[in-house]
């Protein structure tokens, strides 16, 4: 019988998880070509800064993000 591998790195389960980021944190793992695993990560950080703004608009702070730094660091 087959053993299914543990996976003791998964990352535990956080509420308000963004739809979505499980499947791109997969698809970033596994990814193999630089191009794709950037435009993966360009993904995940859109998904983070809508999930920056919707939080702001509900606690009425500012998001912070760190998108336009990396991009000057590419």
């Amino acid at each position: 019988m087959a053993r299914k591998k543990s996976r003791a790195l998964d990352p535990p389960d956080i509420d308000g998880e963004p739809e979505g980021w499980r499947q791109l944190q997969e698809l970033a793992r596994i990814e193999k070509d630089p191009k794709k695993l950037a435009a993966i990560i360009d993904k995940m950080n859109d998904l983070l800064t809508e999930c920056e703004k919707q939080a702001s608009a509900t606690n009425g702070r500012r998001p912070t993000t760190r998108r336009a730094s990396a991009k000057k660091n590419r």
